[in-house]
């Protein structure tokens, strides 16, 4: 086989990489060694920014059918209609039996205020992965489980993989022109191409335990996210999952209640659930155990040659926080766009660097908040403190070469804001088109650079520099008359462009540069400014750029 992009891994973020290959027209394979998906509902937060990137997949309404809506503590819904809603709401309590007792620790409102399309989701693994594989699959990615990488090499046009077929044996030889490491924590591609892992290896030892109960073992009015819970039998958390009637309960893995192998036998789970529950003689059926490590290790660069890491391949840390898996989802999206420029000849391969630049801090800071959170201590980080969980989720900034005019600073900024600025999320706003049709701002970005504005003369810039070079660049008139319309009247001042300048936005949703310009621009200075931004953006030979749109504009004419 053939193909532009090789994915080597069918957990979360492989299957995303290939969703949003898929949905960027890129031809890729897919192999993931085990014969199905997850069955083990873990990775259960799909944050508001994830949402966001799967609501351009098409994934929005079957994640909402799948999973429950994560709401205020107050919203009536989540009383009312328990199967599809869940509170935002940390609670502590010495049992379930005593959830009137409970005291609020968290409540996560601030992530569920930030202005955005689309809702922050719970919806575990096991649910979300056959939804990413069949919406891969149906865009035209070929996913392949039961299909194990056994050779790889790798040169300066490729890599060749061998690869094979767990139920019958049968091997076959795949040539990629680039392969995306999605093999997780206990994956060995970035061992084989020479990429360093290291960190500060296992931090605990973890039990979790799946159980059934009867819904009536507990007060089911008060509801939450998660519910610290500690008594003398019982020291750890409890989570709801999806599936009606059960539940997770996790704790540290204690070597006295460990059989001689150091795991934990049905009755010691059993009385470790029951002791969460507050009720002896509660109706609970221990489903599934699994113990785990929480541990971290930051790989030392995110690709080298052709192969890109992702994921748990490319960040490793402990669940605290909910991030692992979002932050895997950022990745792939981050990945796909640069992947499907430069294979689809739009960009120069000098894009794909920037991946690494933009990724691998994000990866890193997100990785030390959640060491946080999980209880290591500050001065074994370097002092570091906690930041705003917002920024976690959204409010990071990427410095790199397809970013121009990022301000200094670290990748979580002190504060959390967005408002346009270089490097950052471009900040949502509903939009009317010209048919009346409601889009937010970020649903008009996917598969192109496209140029906002407040007045006309970017956007026929933008969209002369497409017609010249046959770049994908495309540009929007947002006003509250004009084709795309802005009834708040509020984008000049939100995105902070002015009446006359202009916001250039990757297919990422990522600002990639500015300009505040009070004054419009004529047609001569708009297409002088514009082209060698995109030239920088995209890894173009800037001068030629800027010459073709500039001749063309004179050719036809044009005064803008």
């Amino acid at each position: 086989m053939d193909v532009p992009v090789l994915v080597v891994g069918g957990g979360p973020t492989g299957l995303a990489t290939a969703l949003f290959l898929a949905r960027h027209g890129v031809r890729c394979l897919l192999v993931e060694q085990h014969t199905t998906t997850s069955a083990v509902p873990r990775a259960t937060h799909v944050s508001r920014r994830s949402m966001e990137l799967f609501r351009e997949a098409g994934l929005e309404e079957e994640i909402r059918r799948a999973g429950l809506e994560v709401v205020p503590e107050d919203d009536p819904r989540a009383r009312d209609r328990p199967g599809s809603f869940l509170p935002r709401v940390v609670l502590g309590a010495t049992s379930l039996a005593g959830l009137h007792h409970a005291e609020v620790l968290e409540t996560g409102e601030e992530e569920l205020a930030v202005p955005g399309p689309c809702a922050p989701f719970w919806c575990g693994q096991d649910r979300m992965e056959p939804l990413l594989a069949e919406a891969a699959a149906r865009n035209g990615a070929d996913v392949r489980f039961g299909h194990e990488l056994t050779g790889l090499l790798t040169g300066p046009d490729g890599a060749r993989a061998r690869i094979r077929a767990t139920a019958t044996g049968r091997t076959y030889t795949v040539d990629a022109r680039y392969v995306v490491a999605a093999d997780g924590a206990r994956g060995g591609i970035a061992e084989r191409v020479g990429i360093l892992r290291e960190g500060h290896g296992t931090l605990a030892h973890r039990v979790s335990v799946l159980f059934r109960a009867a819904p009536d073992a507990w007060d089911r009015t008060r509801r939450f996210f998660m519910c610290m819970i500690r008594n003398p039998g019982f020291d750890g958390a409890v989570m709801e999952l999806n599936t009606p009637g059960h539940w997770c309960a996790a704790v540290d893995h204690d070597p006295a209640l460990a059989e001689p192998d150091g795991t934990y036998a049905e009755r010691t789970c059993r009385a470790l659930v029951l002791a969460a529950i507050g009720d002896d003689h509660a109706d609970a059926e221990i489903r599934t155990v699994f113990h785990w490590r929480a541990r971290h290790r930051i790989a030392a660069r995110y690709s080298t040659g052709p192969v890109f890491l992702v994921g748990d391949a490319a960040h490793l840390h402990p669940p605290s926080g909910g991030y692992g898996s979002n932050v895997g989802f950022q990745d792939a999206h981050n990945l796909a766009w640069k992947l499907a420029a430069v294979t689809g000849s739009w960009a120069g391969p000098g894009l794909l660097a920037t991946y690494d630049q933009e990724r691998r801090p994000v990866g890193s800071a997100t990785a030390q908040q959640s060491m946080l959170l999980d209880g290591v201590p500050p001065q074994a980080l370097g002092g570091a403190t906690l930041c705003d969980p917002r920024t976690l989720i959204m409010g990071y900034r990427y410095r790199s070469t397809a970013v121009l005019g990022a301000p200094p600073g670290p990748v979580f900024p002190a504060a959390f804001a967005l408002t346009a600025e270089p490097g950052t999320r471009l900040p949502h706003l509903w939009l009317r088109t010209a048919t009346g049709t409601e889009v937010s701002t970020l649903d008009l970005c996917h598969g192109r650079l496209t140029l906002f504005s407040a007045h006309p003369a970017w956007a026929r810039a933008a969209d002369r520099l497409a017609d010249a070079t046959g770049l994908p660049v495309r540009g929007l008139h947002v006003s509250p008359g004009g084709d795309l319309r802005d009834p708040s009247a509020t984008f000049p001042a939100v995105c902070g462009t002015g009446p006359g300048g202009a916001a250039l936005v990757r297919p990422d949703g990522m600002v990639a540069w500015r300009t505040t310009d009070e004054d419009p621009p004529g047609p001569e200075r708009a297409h002088a400014l514009l082209a060698p931004v995109v030239g920088r953006v995209l890894s173009l030979p800037v001068p030629d750029l800027a010459h073709i749109a500039y001749t063309t504009t004179r050719r036809t004419g044009s005064d803008g």
